[in-house]
């Protein structure tokens, strides 16, 4: 099937690694262009070189004022300025139990998830053509807490809730939806069992061993498989697609709607 995805210009949020990786990745294999935005220059720069010359970077972190500024610069720099769309993710939030977390963590926290994607969002937002698509990464957190990260259980679900409300107030000339990972081979899974490990006193692939029994599909994902997932609700094939919250989690969610 083709995506329609051909020479069309994208940013993706936390692209140098990990799921933003994977979506990027998928991008470029459908023809694609993206411009990686990352805090990491050194994982920017490897990522860069990886994916070739569909790919261009600009160091940036979502939380900080300044981010959308620069990604604007960088935009017209290497792209002329077009825009296809948006891809809003970032690393994730300091794990802790709520009352644990002190009040700059759960600012700093609000900034990385919804501060920094909204002024992200003013600032783009003009320059995405009609036809464009937005993609929030989320969390499984939207729909079952998660044990110990309770800043995603507090503020992924208001994430989920701004794509819809975006869906609403900018359709029909762009599309807007977000995609909840479960648990994918990535370095942030990796840092948290690594902390649960440590509190346990077990290793880290046992930790992962026992996670991957609460998945049905016994494994954890891979960033390719999400990145193909975003990859087609951010191109033209998902032309009726907005307002959606998805998931890609290999069964692990037991909520029903």
């Amino acid at each position: 099937m083709d995506l329609g995805l051909q020479d069309k210009v994208f940013v993706v949020g936390g692209g140098s690694k990990g799921l933003g990786r994977g979506i990027a990745q998928a991008l470029v294999d459908e023809g694609a262009r993206v411009l990686l935005m990352s805090r990491d220059a050194g994982s920017l720069a490897k990522a860069r070189q990886e994916l070739g010359d569909a790919a261009r970077s600009v160091a940036a972190d979502m939380a900080d004022p300044d981010a959308p500024g620069r990604v604007v610069t960088a935009l017209e720099a290497e792209f002329g300025g077009r825009l296809d769309g948006i891809v809003i993710n970032a690393g994730g939030p300091p794990a802790g139990k709520a009352l644990a977390l002190d009040d700059q963590q759960w600012l700093g926290a609000y900034q990385l998830l919804i501060g920094g994607p909204l002024r992200m969002l003013r600032t783009l937002l003009p320059k995405m053509t009609d036809g464009g698509a937005i993609l929030f990464v989320t969390s499984t957190s939207v729909r079952q807490p998660i044990g110990n990260l309770d800043t995603s259980n507090v503020l992924r679900p208001g994430v989920a809730a701004l794509a819809k409300t975006l869906a609403h107030e900018l359709a029909p000339a762009i599309r807007v939806n977000s995609l909840a990972p479960g648990r994918f081979n990535t370095d942030r899974i990796r840092t948290l069992d690594a902390g649960r490990a440590e509190a346990l006193g077990i290793s880290p692939e046992e930790v992962a061993a026992e996670s991957s029994k609460a998945i049905p599909f016994g494994r954890y994902g891979e960033p390719i498989e999400f990145g193909r997932f975003a990859a087609f609700l951010l191109s033209p094939a998902a032309s009726y697609i907005s307002g959606l919250n998805a998931h890609a989690d290999g069964a692990l969610v037991t909520a029903l709607p």
